[in-house]
């Protein structure tokens, strides 16, 4: 079954495409080529054999493996680099969730209003104060995070592509605010510490980040991968991890990654090694 593709409009995307096959260079991934679920057609960065309903949603500022057959409509994987000029600061910028039209018009009425706001009526039949508190509700808004920060684009005028839905994830609170946030800085730090390249373009870190397989009560955590040139840093954080916790601690090996979600992140190819840890700040380790 072919994977189907959705442009944004002003997409710099080059593709050529036939009734069986699709080939395509799309920036935001490490050598033009995307994550491929194993066991595809070796060209078929858009082609997928499972019939799970992936479609490729291309922004200016990420690419995202979204499942279009469900009502949330989250992204599997999402990519995207950073550069030195696209750092900047968040803190002020609007984070009001907005519907990406690349997504299925049939969830889109859904899709806003869950990202915006979701309630739980807490189970109150052990609770000695039940009566007084049948009205209690939690907010989980708080849970609602995005897969590429505002940080590593608020250097420039795209900035807005980031409150779209494709962009959205479940992040908990304590991994959202704690590690998840530090490890994203420290991605940012280290692009603006790159020296240009030779003919003077920025050196760009591609990033990939989703979440991991999910077991039978939802996602049991997610994950971040960094390439940098030859090197890479994979980090795979349980669904449980608390705020204060250091994102090192969670570095794993991209073969255990591959083969859990049975997905090729780097499928354009070329020798890696796991040496990008050590500038993110993380102690050399065997993650063999």
């Amino acid at each position: 079954m072919k994977r189907s593709v959705k442009l944004a409009a002003v997409l710099l995307f080059c593709a050529t495409t036939s009734l069986f096959a699709s080939e395509a260079v799309v920036s935001h991934c490490d050598g033009g080529a995307c994550p491929q679920e194993k066991g595809t057609d070796a060209q078929g960065v858009f082609e997928q054999n499972d019939g799970s309903g992936h479609s490729l949603i291309l922004r200016q500022l990420f690419a995202a493996s979204v499942d279009l057959q469900t009502d949330e409509q989250l992204p599997r994987w999402l990519a995207y680099r950073i550069v030195s000029g696209s750092v900047g600061v968040a803190s002020l910028l609007p984070r009001e969730w907005r519907a990406d039209s690349l997504l299925t018009q049939r969830a889109l009425p859904n899709l806003a209003e869950d990202a915006r706001t979701r309630f739980v009526q807490p189970d109150l039949s052990g609770s000695q104060d039940r009566d007084y508190r049948m009205t209690e509700v939690t907010l989980l808004a708080a849970e609602q995070g995005r897969l590429a920060p505002m940080t590593s684009f608020s250097g420039t005028p795209l900035w807005q592509e980031l409150n779209l839905l494709s962009n959205r994830a479940r992040l908990p609170s304590g991994l959202r605010l704690g590690p998840w946030s530090r490890l994203d800085q420290a991605l940012n730090e280290l692009a603006q510490r790159l020296p240009s390249q030779a003919d003077g373009r920025p050196e760009a870190i591609y990033v990939i980040s989703g979440p991991l397989p999910k077991s039978p009560t939802g996602p049991t955590g997610f994950f971040k991968i960094a390439r940098l040139k030859g090197s890479y840093a994979a980090f795979a954080f349980p669904a449980t991890t608390q705020s204060h916790a250091d994102y090192c601690e969670s570095l794993t090996a991209l073969e255990s990654l591959e083969a859990r979600a049975q997905i090729n992140y780097f499928p354009a190819g070329g020798e890696l090694s796991n040496d990008l840890a050590a500038a993110l700040g993380c102690p050399s380790l065997n993650l063999e």
